[in-house]
Parts: structure tokens; sequence; C-alpha cells
């Protein structure tokens, strides 16, 4: 009788171990499908990038016939520093949906730049919004939809880094934005461009004032001050862009932990804040709210709908009630998100899991703090789900 009853145990045992060694195999064999994967798309990347470099280089803006009446048209109506923002014809719904926004805040759009990148994007807000200055810069390399970490997307920051150069070195301050936002106020009220304690001043990362993430670079709203100290940093960032695989703003991130000069400081969660908050308890509601988990332009502006920031009607017409809803529902802390927590989207679910692993590896005790400079750097190579 014990022998009957051992045999089934060793049976057991042996079926379990066998299991287990399958799994483990099969999620190694995964990892490396999708290290494999990344490594091919990260040499694709570098190599888009440096075919296409020359059309976003700094020489091709600086002897531009359109750079130079830009430069005359900012002397002429531009007397606080202007705030630009970059999109194809593919960014075109949520543009739109973002000017309706900020045309309910005074003098917003009077600080405003597009640059359009095809004609398409050029000629619709020219007649959607004929107030909007645009600064058309015809790129055929970013015509087509693109996604984050792939080698379109790097080019668009090469483009931002190299046209942030050419401003700096004529002396003019600015913004760079992304309209991938909610204002529930202007930022341009709360004139971050006087105070002279720093060079630039960036949104952050993180979900509050204890994150581990605090004084990171987030990249979609930030503000320069032109002087040498920033020339040199953009010089050193478009450098980096046109050959390494990393995002901009771990290079921003670098720079601004381990140099001296340019002075950095980084805007108040209560001011400008990410998609996080959402998901927090919802108080201190911040002037700027980013949607910037999702991976392309059309899931945004899905998720804005779900959380009740779509604002414009089916005959292209602003629904400003809809954007008074949203204000005050913010204000109140009543965005519903019950639905999108219980069903994260997927590029949601990938951020918050970097995230996560990142948090800890900060968290570690001495080793988290050397790193803390350098590990955002890998951003594009570590993520090997995107």
């Amino acid at each position: 009788m014990k022998n009957r009853n051992v045999i089934p145990n060793i049976l057991d045992v042996i079926f379990f171990n066998r299991y287990t060694l399958i799994l483990f195999y099969s999620f190694w064999f995964l990892v490396g499908i999708l290290a494999l994967r990344k490594s091919q798309n990260a040499l694709s990347a570098v190599q888009y990038v440096k075919t296409n470099s020359d059309s976003v280089s700094l020489s091709s803006i600086e002897s531009s016939p359109e750079f130079e009446k830009l430069l005359e048209i900012l002397e002429e109506k531009y007397p606080r520093p202007p705030a630009f923002f970059l999109l194809n014809q593919f960014a075109l719904n949520m543009t739109d949906n973002f000017l309706c926004n900020t045309a309910t805040l005074e003098g917003a759009h009077d600080r405003f730049v597009f640059v359009t990148l095809d004609e398409v994007a050029r000629d619709t807000i020219r007649r959607r919004w004929p107030e909007i200055q645009i600064f058309h810069w015809p790129t055929p390399s970013l015509y087509k939809p693109f996604s984050f970490a792939e080698g379109a997307y790097q080019t668009i920051y090469l483009l931002r880094s190299n046209l942030a150069l050419a401003l700096i070195k004529k002396r003019i301050s600015f913004w760079m934005m992304q309209q991938d936002t909610f204002w529930r106020k202007s930022i341009f009220d709360l004139n971050f461009e006087d105070d002279m304690s720093y060079d630039a001043i960036f949104d952050q990362l993180g979900d509050g004032d204890n994150s581990l993430r605090k004084e990171w670079v987030n990249g979609a709203n930030w503000f320069i001050r032109a002087n040498n100290d920033t020339q040199f940093f953009f010089e050193r960032l478009s450098e980096k862009l046109a050959y390494w695989y990393t995002p901009d703003v771990g290079i921003m991130i670098h720079q601004c932990n381990t140099w001296n000069k340019p002075k950095c400081a980084y805007i108040p969660y209560n001011v400008t804040y990410s998609w996080e908050w959402m998901f927090s308890d919802q108080s201190n509601p911040p002037y700027l709210l980013q949607l910037d988990c999702e991976t392309n332009g059309g899931t945004k502006l899905m998720q804005l709908g779900r959380y009740g920031f779509h604002f414009v009607n089916p005959d292209g017409t602003c629904n400003n009630q809809k954007i008074a809803s949203a204000k005050s529902r913010m204000e109140n802390g009543t965005v519903e998100v019950q639905m999108t927590k219980t069903l994260p989207s997927w590029g949601r679910l990938q951020f918050k899991l970097y995230w996560y692993i990142t948090e800890y590896l900060l968290w570690i005790p001495v080793f988290g703090e050397y790193l803390r400079p350098y590990l955002a750097l890998a951003g594009f190579i570590l993520m090997i789900t995107i």
C-alpha cells in the first residue's frame, strides 16, 4: 500500500517540476524574443534619424527664409515668450480639441506658434483657427503616424531640440508644449518667465512630492530662458539625439542632475500633472493635466473622451459647456475614471509597470541615488514591450 501511494506522489513531483521548467523557459524565451525585437527596433530607429537628420538640422532651420520670417513675427507680435507646438495631420483631431479648450482662456492663443510638418496640417489649422501663428516646416520623414520610441518619434524631438537651439541663439526665450493636455487654467497667468532664479523650468514625472520620480523631466511643458548655458544644454541634447537611442527627457534628466549650469527648476504638481493625478485622490487639481500614457494620438483622444475631455461637436464647433463641465469636475475631484481603473489601456498598463520598476530601482539605498541621473537614458532600451 505504501508503494502504491509513493508512485503517484513521485509522478506529481515530476509533473510539477516539468510544468515549472516549461513556464521558466517559456518566460525567458519570450523575454529573449522581446529583447531581439527591441534591438531591431533600436537599430532601425537610429538609422531612421541618421537618414533624415538633414531635414531637421539646425543649419537647415537657421538658413531658411521661413525661420527669418518667424523671427520678424516674434519680434513684432510677441511681447511675451511664445509657446511652440509641433504636429502633422494625424494630430489634427487632438490639436483641434486642445484649441477648443484653450480658446476659453483669455490671451492663451496669442502666445501659441504651431509648427506644421505637412500641408494638410498647415491648411487645416489656417482655415479652422486663422488667428493661430504657423511656422510651416514640411518634413517628409514625419508625414506618417508614429508612436513612442520609433524612428520618427526620435526625429520629431531632434527637430524640437534644434528649433529650440535656433531660437536660443537668437536670444529668444520660449515655451515648448504638447497638445495632449487639458488646460483648466492658463499657465501663462503664473509668469514663470519672470523668475530669474533658474534658466529652465520643466514639468516633472511622478505622482506627488514624495515620488521617487520627482524632479525627473516629463518633457511636455517647459520654459527655456535664452542664454549661453541653455545654448550649450541644447547643443549637447541635439548631438545625443542624433546618434543615441534614448528619449530626449532621459538626456535632459541626466544633464539637469549632473551639470551645474544651466540651473534647472521644476513646475509644481499643482500646476502641471500627468495622467496619474486622475488615479489619485484628485485633490489640488492642476492647471494643466496631460494624458501622456498612450502611444498614439487616436488612443489619446479616445481616452480624453472617456474622461469627459472631448470638446469638439460633430459639426466641428467647440462645445464650451463640456469644457466648463470638465473644469468643474477637476475642481470638485469628480473626474470619472472607474471604468479605466478596472480596464486599463495597454499604454497605461505598460507605463504603470515600468514606473513601478523604476521606483523600485531608485528606492534601493545608495545604488538608487547613484542610478538616478542615468536610469532614464536607458528608457527606450529597458521598455522591451514598447
